[in-house]
């Protein structure tokens, strides 16, 4: 009995927040906080980490294709075949796509080549990369890969060159796995029956696309395309306890290959600077319908956060997730986010 005794009249422990529930005996209040600012952020970043190679076209994008296989100093005589196969991700809506191959006059690196440059440091001589004028191969993709046949001649151009560039000849949009995703592309050499295959040095897509203006708000991935958001903090929250944070917005318009899209949300560890602003972890992660007519993403974490640290609250970027996976893109109806908090008193004593 004496321990019995103490245990329930000397216990100082917090109630949990699983036992606020368990018990039934604190109703939770709601505020809504007032949306201060909703603004776009965007980046042309780096594709060369994507699981996919992309090529599509279309009135607001082009995406083209790079790469590089490294060949030996062996004389390549008496060859039955001579091919590069590359393999569709089946998760993207395909299109028929005419397209034709050209060999890289200027070598890149995968993980900082972009629309502009070829390196971190060093721009393209002409956007969009730098290669012959004159076409290896032409071609139409309309299975579910594609693979395209050479020559010797055209063997003996290919190990001179820096790469070859797949480019979109008319409207449509495939995407292939790269050698982060998958089956990587192939390039390889028959002989006798006995395959020999050419060791893939690069891959990556490389992306133009139209910038939305920054006052609309904006997701997208491929052109990374950042809603940042900000509400005001309402003081009424000092010393709660948070147990419901649901933001929501919604979408106007969207362009996506697949029927599905996941959406983050970070916060900002400092005020917004851009694009490449200091952020803390990712706190909520959604899987949603293209069709879906609202997004609805718990936030709680956030929400404790600025209730223990007012004046931490700097906002939220809200994001497709991986920036880098397709080509998409989300239009939200300016002025529709919402944050509707649920919060109790703190646990006393016990």
């Amino acid at each position: 009995m004496l321990y019995i005794f103490i245990f329930i009249f000397c216990n100082k422990l917090d109630i949990g927040e699983e036992e606020f529930n368990a018990r039934g005996d604190f109703k939770a209040q709601f505020v809504e906080l007032p949306l201060y600012a909703s603004l776009t952020e965007y980046k042309g970043i780096a594709l060369g980490t994507s699981q996919n190679l992309i090529l599509a076209k279309n009135s607001n994008y082009e995406s083209r294709i790079l790469l590089k296989f490294t060949f030996t100093d062996t004389t390549y005589q008496g060859l039955d075949e001579i091919k590069l196969s590359l393999f569709r991700n089946n998760i993207f809506h395909k299109d028929p796509i005419k397209f034709s191959l050209c060999l890289l006059t200027n070598s890149f690196n995968e993980v900082e080549a972009n629309w502009y440059k070829r390196n971190s440091d060093e721009f393209w001589q002409n956007y969009g990369g730098d290669y012959e004028t004159d076409s290896i191969r032409f071609g139409e993709i309309n299975s579910d890969s594609l693979i395209v046949k050479f020559n010797y001649i055209e063997l003996d151009r290919i190990r001179r060159a820096k790469g070859m560039i797949i480019i979109p000849y008319d409207s449509g949009f495939v995407g292939f796995y790269s050698r982060e995703g998958g089956t990587a592309p192939r390039f390889q050499i028959v002989k006798n029956g006995m395959v020999t295959p050419i060791p893939l040095e690069a891959d990556c897509h490389i992306l133009s696309a139209d910038t939305m203006p920054y006052w609309e708000s904006w997701l997208g991935s491929g052109m990374a395309y950042r809603n940042y958001v900000k509400f005001t903090f309402d003081t009424t929250l000092i010393d709660k306890k948070a147990i419901y944070g649901e933001l929501t917005f919604q979408p106007e318009k969207y362009f996506a290959m697949r029927e599905t899209l996941e959406i983050g949300v970070k916060w900002l560890a400092e005020p917004l600077k851009g694009y490449d602003t200091r952020l803390g972890p990712l706190i909520a992660l959604g899987r949603f319908s293209v069709k879906d007519t609202i997004f609805n993403i718990d936030i709680v974490r956030y929400v404790q956060r600025i209730i223990d640290h007012p004046d931490s609250n700097f906002g939220l970027f809200i994001y497709l997730t991986p920036e880098n996976y397709d080509i998409a893109n989300v239009k939200i109806v300016h002025g529709s986010h919402r944050l509707k908090v649920g919060y109790i008193e703190p646990p006393g004593e016990r």
